[in-house]
This record gives structure tokens, sequence and C-alpha cells, in this order.
């Protein structure tokens, strides 16, 4: 993400006048964002990573995503969800949990986690904290933050900008389980076995 991201999203709540909910929404994405800079680091050596071409398709996507979840667009504003009392802080609530997964799973991950699909030189195979039920909950909490805004908006682009943000990670996913799977060898296939993707029962 950086700073590009930070400047987008912020471009973006300012031109869209949005209602009191999009701007707590809004926060919770500039916090997230602010925490994912800060704690990014630099990059450790790597034995295999994504190629320029893959990470360039996921930014544009991620801008894309983000543009729908926070621009009026003439034609795309129908509302999903009709106006009470209950879907802004339902969403909220949603994005607030994702914030504190994100924060759980980065602590457990340590110096493994690369924003790229990655295996450094010293990787592991992290099974603790919320890695125990799921293999990506750092995805899981982003598209968390997604969801989370498009409920608070309520609006049919915001959910077209959630599903965006849906086929990214499903797609850096399934690069990062191929590298993984070639890496860790029958370790990874007993704890995919006994682990779900994204969200427990469902995928």
């Amino acid at each position: 993400m950086g700073l590009l991201l930070l400047a987008l999203i912020v471009t973006l709540i300012v031109r869209s006048r949005p209602s009191l909910g999009m701007l707590l929404a809004g926060a919770i994405w500039l916090g997230f964002t602010v925490f994912w800079s800060l704690t990014a680091g630099r990059r450790g050596p790597g034995r295999s990573e994504e190629s320029a071409e893959s990470r360039g398709v996921r930014q544009n996507l991620l801008a894309l995503s983000l543009l729908l979840l926070f621009a009026s667009i003439p034609g795309l504003g129908w509302l999903l969800i009709p106006p009470n009392s209950w879907h802004a802080p339902a969403g909220l609530a949603i994005m607030a949990a994702a914030t504190l997964l994100h924060v759980w799973a980065r602590v457990h991950l340590g110096r493994n986690w690369s924003s790229e699909v990655m295996i450094k030189t010293d990787h592991q195979l992290v099974r603790t904290g919320p890695y125990r039920f799921v293999r990506h909950p750092i995805y899981t909490a982003i598209l968390g933050l997604a969801f989370g805004t498009a409920i608070v908006s309520g609006r049919l682009v915001s959910m077209l900008g959630a599903a965006v943000f849906t086929y990214a990670y499903i797609r850096k996913l399934r690069l990062e389980e191929r590298a993984l799977g070639a890496t860790f060898g029958s370790a990874w296939e007993d704890y995919r076995r006994h682990s779900w993707a994204l969200v427990p029962w469902l995928y």
C-alpha cells in the first residue's frame, strides 16, 4: 500500500461528500494504511517472489477497488441497502474487528510478512494465533474492511469495489499458496487440510 494509496483514499473521501458513517469508514482505512506503512520495514532477502507485472496488476486492481468503494460514480449510485439505523454501525463494527484481526495476524506472522508474494530465505510456516484457523487472515481482514465499507455505504458501486478487492486477493492467495506448497511440501499439505483459506466453513 503506502503513501500513494493513502493519498488516493484521502482524495476520494474529500471529493465524495461523505456521510458521517463513510467519514468514519475512511478514518479506519487511513489508520489501517498508516499502520501498514509504518510496520512494513525493509524487505528481507527472498528465495522467490512475485513478478513486477503481477504486482502491478494487483496494485491497479486495489486502486480501482478504492475508487469504487469511496467515489461517487454517475449511474452506479443505486442503494442496495435502504437507509436505516443499523447498516452504518454494523459495517463499522465489521471494519473494527477486521483491523484487530489484521494486527493479531501481523504479530504472529512477524518477520515472515511481506506485502508481496515472497518466500524469504528464513521463511517459517506459521500456524499460531489466527493462522490456526485460516491460512490468510490478513487477506480476510482486508476483505472485511472492504465489505464493511460497502455495508456502511449501502451503494451498488461500493459492493462492486468489495467484489474487485475479493478478486484481487483470491488471485494473490492462489499465487502465494503455490509458492508455499513448493517450499514446505507435506507440511503445507497437512496445514491446508486442517485449515480454511479465508473464512472458516465458507472458503
